[in-house]
């Protein structure tokens, strides 16, 4: 069997979904012996080192995608022709919408409904394009990835679709996130990103759905109250509508105690997770979650929100919290900091917790699925 995956993404700055389908196609060459599989890429980006020294097949787009119009053309006309001439069985989109012209069977990954239930969080681009073409590109698909419970629970919600057609697959964790003790190499990371006290880690892209200004308040929250001198460092880069965030940091004059650090590749997050004090997740909405799993795996305590997906992923390993509420946030934030007992009941509960996730489980499931469409 052929299988042809969606792989534009890996194109762009590793952010969730390219996390996701980087861990899947490894995993996937690891476990698969007897499939063939091959990756489609756009041709306004280079062709990730990673694919290439691996050796994948891969095909590379003769036609321009720099740009969004480009891009839409490219996924639905361009990708349905290579289809047909490359003979694929089965295509894997791995985020949200499949291309309109459908040559095989189809499986689309879905990994959260954050456009409908916060629309005020994405662009309007953004959002047009989701509400006219996902539900065109769920009834076109013969197989709906899930990456949780509760997504699946919106998709059914939302959607109007049997259950049937849903399959959760849980993402997974890198064993490449672990507790590390090396102190020089933690201290050279702390000083790259101008760290020169204790610090909350939080690991976002810059958006609305993040929280990231509830976060920042019950941080001043916490510094005032609490007299806890400490940093928070924001390590992502900006997506959209970010600009109130670095607007509350300048109002609440925390210039230097907040650390945007933009993009911060594994090999420095490691440290990170490492060296924080505690990690805060306070999003309005998930479909996962997973810098929550890398925190734990490194044995950073977490304090999460309780809404959507968070709490399936983090069970009792966590703090969790109403992500509305500054004053719940600091204090839950305060008592990790302080009490050492609960710190250490979560992080051992985190580390054991991460067991029950794994990229190779995330592959073997997601083969079984192609399985049974070929």
């Amino acid at each position: 069997m052929k299988i042809g995956i969606n792989a534009r993404y890996l194109q762009k700055s590793q952010t969730g979904i390219e996390s996701y389908l980087l861990n899947l196609i490894l995993n996937l060459r690891k476990i698969d012996k007897e499939n063939e599989y091959v990756l489609l890429f756009g041709n306004d980006k280079p062709i990730p080192k990673i694919i290439r020294d691996k050796k994948f097949n891969y095909h590379t787009s003769k036609m321009p995608t720099n740009g969004q119009i480009l891009r839409i053309i490219w996924e639905h006309l361009y990708l349905p022709h290579i289809i047909k001439k490359e003979k694929i069985d089965v295509f894997h989109e791995p985020s949200f919408v499949a291309p309109l012209i459908k040559r095989c069977p189809i499986v689309i990954t879905i990994h959260d409904l954050g456009f409908i239930y916060f629309p005020q969080c994405y662009t309007y681009r953004t959002l047009m394009y989701l509400r006219t073409l996902l539900p065109k590109s769920i009834k076109n698909a013969d197989m709906i990835i899930a990456v949780s419970e509760n997504t699946k629970k919106d998709i059914i919600n939302c959607f109007n679709i049997s259950s049937d057609k849903i399959q959760v697959v849980y993402e997974g964790v890198d064993d490449f996130f672990k507790i590390i003790n090396d102190k020089g190499r933690l201290e050279q990371v702390r000083k790259k990103y101008n760290i020169s006290k204790d610090f909350i880690l939080n690991v976002s892209m810059i958006t609305p759905r993040k929280n990231l200004i509830t976060l920042i308040k019950a941080f001043k929250l916490l510094r005032d109250s609490k007299n806890i001198k400490c940093q928070l460092v924001i390590a992502g880069g900006k997506g959209w509508w970010y600009e109130d965030v670095f607007k509350t940091v300048s109002a609440l004059r925390l210039e230097d105690e907040v650390i945007f650090t933009g993009y911060v590749p594994d090999e420095d997050l490691l440290y990170l997770y490492n060296a924080a004090t505690l990690f805060a997740y306070p999003s309005l909405y998930e479909g996962f979650g997973l810098p929550i799993l890398e925190a734990m795996s490194c044995g950073c305590p977490v304090v999460a929100s309780n809404v959507s997906s968070i709490p399936e992923v983090c069970e009792d390993a966590a703090l969790m919290i109403n992500p509305k509420d500054v004053e719940e946030l600091s204090q839950a934030m305060y008592k990790l900091i302080i009490e050492g007992s609960l710190r250490q009941m979560l992080i051992k509960k985190g580390l054991e917790r991460v067991k029950q996730f794994s990229w190779r489980k995330t592959a073997e499931q997601t083969l079984e699925i192609y399985n049974k469409l070929k």
